[in-house]
């Protein structure tokens, strides 16, 4: 055994060398490089078939005999990853076609050995359509000398056994329709005894008078056949669950249920998560996290460890895409599956989610809300999924979301499960200590769903070509694509007398390398280009449509797109945008944008079309990185800056895992296109961007999870961030206390007497407030715990702060700190708020206290008029002038005519398009505010404004006067109650009617097509079941409606029909 192992084959640097080789000449066909212009090969890359099949061999006959011994395997398997790629890169290079089924296979079998199951069935599906195309009729497999073998391999790695063969006529027929059999048999019934034994008779037949091809064709046969017995779940789920196979056996036979673990849910069951530890999960995306959260709830709820299992989710977006992916693996099972609103109300009955196996999906922000409304629904919580659980540290959501888990950690059964699924962070074990009390992480850092290649443009010469580097260190060059960037002359517009060229040259021409490119690229797959900001975006869109007018001779995205999503998408941005829009015209080219100005449901609609290859060409910010699932072949990187902050380590990894999705492409494509990154790389002075870009490109670098109470004692900083000035926190607590007027103070003193160094008012503001909001969401979160049976201590106050994340992380300093921090915010709730019933209504907003007696006071004045008010324009008068004060949207605050705003809020809820909002805008002549300038409102400040600020603040203000009704003494206080409830549904989606509101809430998350369904099919009803037999009532035409909408909207629609 010893001897074979120190005999094993190995690449050495020249065989990489020429790998390198071998995937500079796939580029250069990848690229479209002319023939004529293709680098010469210095040698023929032919020799690494040897080696690469050696490799496979070796490997295979390894696991056929049993070889064990982790450090060995690993190696082995790295060297196998050589031939995986080597047989893929041969194929695309075109170097000899005849060769291309037989490499194809191989690469397959690599990749699969090598536990890279997508890019195995990428390769498969790709030989398959090979054979397909070629019209022989008939035929299975090509004749590869393997007697019949190479048919019964490639069935195996397609994976289809709902078939087997017969009457093989071949010296290993017996064996084919054998084995074929059998595994047939194993993945209906589990039973593996007589596959493995047909598998090792075969291997012995082989042996004894196989030729050295169908000895490499057995081999991988019965190796493959071994793991995928392994890797079933007939196999994995008994063993990692606990639970028996007759326990599972109706799951298992579920047509669309998962045949195979991927290592993702081996690592899952080997830490006990399907045996109900609690955990934290970091997974590279397309790892397999989707198929992994189906089976930890599966294992809960047959074990009986659970009938309520709740997954929190930071976007609505990310919300939807969960409910929608459980509901159709969940199909005709017992088991009900909502995706709560994120509207802050109680807008369902708490007796629907309880007696039988209920899955919720809802924001933190709904569950905070509910916590604070029924603390007996957290005692019924037995599983608890935080997907994107890293988010709790971004912004003021994250305050939310840390001290919601704080409130689940004290308040949900200690025996529940808790799983926080989340990017790579560093501080892993520290957040598990804190969450569930055991440092139980799976680090899934390691796991390549596919193989991820780094790019850099360079033009330093008249063209410009890619250069590719090693991914572990991009210091190493490994070749480079020629040719690739030239400069084409376009037409000129009106007037024009320069020549204008695409892409530029130059200083800043990042922008227009990466529409050259992904125009470029677009035939060979999908194309995200990322911006870091939402105004790149939008000027991406606009050049695009500006070449497009000129006659760009490039293929557009619509040609490689289905025509007819295009024009539904086309549709649904004219209705809510206008046909002027960049966006509506750049998407006629199927070209779209995918950032936060986006309407809601124009973004469901292109990761969805995306995600079903219906369109192919998205430019995009952050919001790609936010959990949702985009299949992207070639990521290509303008910036990697946000808000003028450099992207996060942990989110740039986030977001680079969308290039190549596991099952779709066996390579992601992350291309720089700046060439000044990689131009300037040596220049001492330029040399800080190529500096970024590799730190950004290590994962060791990943961000610890913060805590952002603990910013509360960070000190106040110059707007240049060379000074900084301490405060002391608790001083400055007790002077918010006593009055807001000293907190002005401080911010004048602080600008007086250090505005020298580059304090500015408005700088020093933003961070004095920003402490504020912390102290508010404190106060609140202390409200919070108050209810009839237990009061507010100061042992409650100091109890709560140990048990936040801040307090764990501390130093014993700052631990302190929060104790007196605590107990001081405490003090002042007692002391100055004797009435313990307006301490519990307060607990039940998002408000501090200042706020909460402002906001009261103000009710208690205006309810009348409230009370009195006729229609929802009477409402928004009533509250505008109090209102307008708890918007925090930056879009708004900048508006110069709040008082056309409160005109257009009128428009919003009465169902107008964010387009006639916008003309309404212009014609009034509004602006927005730029330090001393006044600059031009664009559309996508329009939907910033209503879907960013007043769909969230107003909408809040308004849930907080609803909740203030219970503490007024007047008779009518539930009339008041209930117009407000209903009010803060049209203000939070923009719709005029009850029904369009439903309509909206129950997946038709469109202003535009929400009320069209409602006027079209006459829908009256505001209840969600009777819409539901409306609709299946007028089935015909209620498709009618949805036929010229997008797909997302349409298979929303089929999801209600066919219920």
């Amino acid at each position: 055994m010893n001897y074979m192992k120190e005999l094993q084959m190995k690449p050495e640097n020249k065989s990489y060398n020429l790998l390198n080789v071998t995937r500079a000449k796939a580029k250069m066909f990848e690229y479209h490089v002319p023939d004529s212009d293709h680098i010469k090969i210095p040698e023929d890359p032919a020799k690494l078939l040897t080696i690469s099949i050696g490799l496979l061999g070796d490997f295979a006959a390894s696991v056929n005999r049993g070889e064990s011994g982790d450090e060995y395997l690993v190696e082995l398997k790295k060297n196998l990853l050589f031939s995986a790629h080597f047989f893929d890169a041969y194929h695309q290079s075109r170097l000899d076609g005849t060769l291309d089924p037989y490499l194809m296979l191989l690469g397959s079998a690599s990749y699969y050995l090598c536990d890279l199951q997508g890019a195995s069935s990428v390769l498969i599906q790709k030989l398959k359509q090979e054979i397909d195309s070629s019209e022989v009729e008939g035929l299975y497999c090509p004749n590869l000398e393997g007697a019949g073998l190479e048919f019964l391999l490639l069935w195996i790695l397609e994976s289809k056994f709902d078939h087997y063969f017969e009457k093989i006529d071949s010296v290993f027929g017996q064996f084919i329709e054998g084995i074929s059999k059998d595994f047939c048999s194993f993945f209906s019934s589990g039973n593996d005894e007589k596959l493995k034994s047909q598998l090792n008779e075969l291997r012995k037949y082989i042996y004894s008078v196989g030729s050295p091809r169908q000895i490499l064709l057995g081999d991988l046969i019965c190796s493959i056949g071994y793991k995928k017995i392994q890797n079933s779940t007939w196999m994995c789920l008994p063993k990692y669950s606990g639970l028996s196979k007759g326990e599972w056996i109706n799951t298992l036979k579920k047509k669309n249920f998962i045949k195979e673990f991927w290592p993702a849910q081996h690592l899952l069951g080997k830490a006990g998560i399907l045996k109900g530890k609690s955990a934290i999960v970091q997974m590279p995306t397309s790892a397999g996290k989707t198929k992994s959260t189906e089976l930890i709830i599966r294992s809960a709820f047959l074990s009986g460890r659970a009938t309520l299992a709740v997954i929190v989710a930071p976007f609505r977006a990310l919300c939807n895409e969960i409910k929608n992916t459980l509901a159709d693996v969940f199909y005709n099972e017992p088991i009900k599956i909502d995706e709560l609103s994120d509207t802050l109300q109680i807008d369902f009955k708490f007796s629907d989610l309880l007696g039988h196996q209920q899955i919720l999906v809802l924001t933190p922000e709904k569950l905070f809300y509910i916590l604070k409304h029924s603390v007996d629904l957290a005692s019924k919580i037995d599983l608890l999924i935080l997907d994107e659980g890293h988010q709790f540290d971004s912004g003021t959501r994250g305050v939310t979301y840390e001290l919601l888990l704080t409130s689940l950690n004290l308040k949900i059964p200690q025996e529940a499960q808790k799983i926080l699924i989340s990017a790579v962070i560093s501080n892993a074990k520290d957040i598990g200590e804190w969450l569930n009390g055991e440092s139980n992480v799976v680090d899934g850092e390691a796991l390549i769903p596919a193989f991820k290649s780094i790019a850099f443009a360079s033009w330093s010469d008249q063209l410009g070509r890619i250069e590719y580097v090693n991914t572990d260190n991009i210091d190493r060059n490994e070749f480079f694509v020629p040719r690739v960037i030239e400069k084409i002359e376009l037409n000129k517009k009106g007037k024009e007398r320069n020549k204008r060229y695409f892409p530029e040259k130059g200083k800043g021409s990042g922008q227009s390398i990466a529409l050259y490119l992904g125009l470029k690229l677009i035939s060979n797959g999908s194309i995200a280009i990322f911006c870091g900001s939402k105004l790149a975006a939008v000027s991406i869109c606009e050049k695009a449509i500006d070449i497009i007018k000129r006659n760009v001779p490039l293929n557009l995205p619509e040609t490689y797109s289905d025509s007819q999503e295009v024009i539904r998408l086309r549709n649904l941005h004219i209705l809510n945008l206008g046909e002027d829009s960049s966006a509506s015209i750049s998407s006629k080219y199927g070209i779209f944008s995918h950032h936060g100005n986006v309407p809601h449901g124009i973004r469901l609609a292109i990761e969805h079309a995306m995600r079903e290859n219906l369109i192919r060409f998205v430019v995009c910010t952050s919001t790609l990185a936010q959990g949702v699932n985009l299949p992207i072949r070639y990521l290509i990187v303008t910036s990697i800056y946000q808000a003028g902050e450099r992207i996060k380590v942990r989110d740039f990894h986030n977001l680079i895992g969308r290039a190549g999705r596991s099952g779709m492409h066996t390579e992601g494509s992350i291309l720089f296109v700046d060439p000044e990154v990689y131009d300037s790389r040596n220049i001492f002075i330029e040399k800080w961007r190529w500096k970024q870009i590799k730190e950004l490109l290590n994962p060791n670098n990943s961000e610890p999870c913060i805590s952002n109470l603990l910013s509360i004692f960070d000190p106040i900083k110059s707007d240049d961030g060379k000074y900084y000035i301490d405060i002391k926190i608790l001083d400055f607590v007790a002077a918010y206390i006593d009055s807001s007027n000293d907190i002005h103070k401080w911010i004048d003193e602080i600008v007086q007497k250090h505005h020298d160094k580059n304090f500015s008012h408005d700088g020093v503001t933003k961070q004095i407030f920003w402490k504020i909001n912390l102290i508010c969401s404190l106060e609140n979160f202390l409200l919070s715990f108050e209810s009839n049976e237990e009061e507010l201590t100061e042992l409650n106050a100091i109890a709560l702060a140990e048990g936040t994340l801040a307090f764990y992380l501390a130093d014993e300093e700052k631990k302190e700190q929060l104790r007196l921090l605590f107990k001081i915010l405490v003090d002042n709730i007692v002391t100055n708020m004797k009435d313990s019933n307006i301490r519990i209504v307060y607990g039940k907003t998002f408000y501090g206290i200042r706020d909460s007696q402002a906001i009261l006071k103000w009710l208690s004045e205006y309810s009348d008029k409230i009370v009195m008010a006729k229609n929802n324009n009477e409402i928004i008068e009533s509250l505008w002038e109090m209102m307008k004060n708890y918007i925090h949207n930056n879009s708004f605050n900048k508006f110069n005519q709040k008082d056309i705003l409160c005109e257009m809020v009128k428009k919003w809820i009465s169902g107008c398009s964010f387009s006639e909002i916008y003309q309404f805008s212009k014609i009034k002549g509004c602006q927005l505010r730029a330090g001393t300038q006044l600059r031009k409102i664009k559309i996508e400040n329009i939907v910033d404004i209503f879907e960013g600020g007043i769909a969230y603040d107003s909408a809040l203000f308004v849930s907080t006067l609803a909740e203030f009704t219970n503490l007024l003494e007047q008779n009518d206080k539930f009339k008041l109650f209930n117009k407000l409830q209903i009010f803060q549904k049209h203000l939070k989606y923009g719709l005029p009617s009850e029904t369009a509101i439903t309509l909206y809430e129950m997946g038709f998350a469109d202003r535009v097509i929400a009320q069209d369904l409602a006027l079209s099919l006459g829908l009256m009803s505001i209840e969600k079941q009777e819409i539901i037999e409306e609709l299946k009532k007028n089935k015909e035409k209620s498709q009618e409606v949805m036929a010229k909408y997008p797909s997302y909207f349409q298979n929303e629609m089929l999801r209600i029909l066919d219920n």
